[in-house]
């Protein structure tokens, strides 16, 4: 399909859900990666906690290279169907098989082979979801726009993370295998990697068909167009140099730790220390339910009290929320464990209406940047944007998955005890909820300080626009 021009006003419904719904095979995916694989690999499967959560994090490292390198190749790339969709196409495969590799390993399966199967993953995700974003950054210009689209997108994925959570349930429930004691079962695990080799062909064919791509802006003739080493490095220097991004960095990065420190202990906490076992999976369907219920809102509040305040209000109220987990687990459950699963429920809520914030507002706040980056370059470079964060924030979700689950271990957790000591058991609650407060905290703290209000953004398009007229009157006379 021919590129055609992002339209300058509303963006219609159809395109918003033709774009959106890419997500929901990529969210199918993600979850098992970030909840499911340590208790399936390490109960289920048998192989050792801390060489679990050592190998998720090496195959992280894996992306410094690879996210890079394609947003910049899909930047640079001009084709008649356009710059993104021929790094989506070839992404599709690469998911298909090496998801179905790690949802149904053979039996005997070991450390190599989930290596092997997380590394073929992450590539194919980094093959999707870097020109992914960068397309729908590109898609519309304006401020409260942009944060329809990536709304529809947060509406997307967390429908994606509900049906990754419904379906492994019902798959488990209809070979009566709930008596085994494992909370992710291999009929779990096996219907999600059937349910992503028919999801992830069919959803990217209606991207790729029924999306149209913007043209590059400011394209300029004669401008570098490598992605070697040393070219690479001069991509960065000016992100570096961006103080609005450089705030966003360093948020995502805190962010991302505390959110990956504690989802890679999540079941491990449900089943043994709040006691709740495979209710822990109701909470986390809570959880997906009332964020999809609070996206709309955070839409909205975006546009009336700037997103990054929105991100910091939705932040504030999540914390609040959280701290009450410890006084639950030592201050109610001695009393009655039957207390335990209500007030979980109540705090999952909570927290649940308020996770969408940043995944509506950040991205849509990374496609200011991009406006901004733009400007002061002279060359469109929103895949190198979106993939430089995105490889930063990947490095430091391997390293909390490599941090929380070597300090259990090093506590004395096992997950294939029913009894564990107090001290193994209390590093479970500090990797699932101490750690990441501190870590949300200073998240919060440094996204309060984004500058890009919606008249600055809109002093920035404006000013693309006038450098696009110039550039163009110049090439007529040339």
């Amino acid at each position: 399909m021919p590129e055609r021009s992002a339209p300058a006003g509303e963006i219609s419904l159809a395109r918003l859900a033709a774009y959106g719904q890419m997500v929901v095979p990529l969210a199918v995916v993600g979850l098992p990666l970030a909840i499911y694989i340590p208790p399936f690999y390490g109960g289920t499967l048998g192989l050792d906690l801390a060489l679990i959560g050592t190998l998720l994090m090496l195959a992280r490292f894996s992306d410094v290279v690879t996210d890079p390198l394609i947003g910049r190749l899909s930047d640079l790339t001009r084709t008649r169907w356009g710059r993104r969709r021929p790094w989506i196409l070839a992404g599709l495969p690469v998911m298909v098989i090496s998801a179905y590799m790690l949802f149904l390993p053979p039996e005997g399966a070991g450390a190599l082979y989930l290596l092997g199967a997380i590394v073929a993953l992450y590539f194919g995700f980094t093959l999707i979801v870097i020109p992914y974003g960068a397309w729908g950054a590109e898609l519309v210009g304006g401020y409260e726009e942009r944060n329809k689209v990536t709304g529809s997108r947060e509406i997307f994925l967390v429908a994606g993370i509900l049906l990754a959570l419904l379906v492994p349930v019902l798959a488990t429930e209809a070979v009566e295998t709930s008596g085994t004691g494992q909370a992710v079962t291999r009929e779990a695990m096996a219907s999600l990697g059937w349910l992503t080799v028919i999801l992830v062909p069919l959803c990217g064919f209606v991207l790729l068909a029924f999306v149209g791509e913007p043209p590059a802006r400011l394209d300029v003739p004669g401008a570098a167009k490598t992605a070697g080493p040393a070219e690479m490095l001069r991509q960065i220097r000016p992100l570096l140099k961006n103080g609005p991004f450089r705030i966003v960095l360093l948020s995502s990065v805190c962010g991302a730790l505390a959110g990956s420190v504690n989802a890679s202990v999540a079941i491990l906490f449900y089943d043994h220390v709040a006691g709740i076992g495979e209710e822990g999976l109701v909470l986390i369907l809570v959880l997906f339910t009332a964020a999809l219920a609070g996206t709309p809102l955070w839409v909205r509040l975006g546009a009336r009290l700037g997103k990054h305040k929105a991100i910091a209000l939705a932040g504030l109220i999540n914390m609040g929320a959280f701290a009450i987990i410890p006084f639950i687990i030592y201050g109610l459950k001695p009393l009655d464990a039957e207390y335990v699963l209500p007030a979980m429920f109540a705090v999952t809520i909570v927290r649940g209406a308020t996770m969408s914030a940043s995944g509506v507002l950040g991205m849509s706040i990374l496609a200011d940047v991009a406006d901004l980056d733009t400007l002061k370059t002279g060359e469109q470079r929103t895949g190198f944007l979106f993939s430089f964060l995105g490889m930063v924030r990947k490095i430091f979700e391997a390293a909390g998955v490599g941090i929380a689950l070597p300090i259990v271990s090093w506590f004395g957790f096992n997950p294939g005890l029913e009894e564990n000591s107090q001290a193994a058991l209390f590093s479970l609650l500090a990797m699932y909820c101490l750690l990441p407060l501190l870590l949300w905290l200073a998240s919060i703290a440094i996204i309060w300080r984004y500058p890009i209000s919606p008249a600055r953004q809109e002093r920035l398009r404006r000013a693309l626009r006038l450098k696009e007229a110039r550039r163009a009157l110049h090439s007529a006379a040339s």
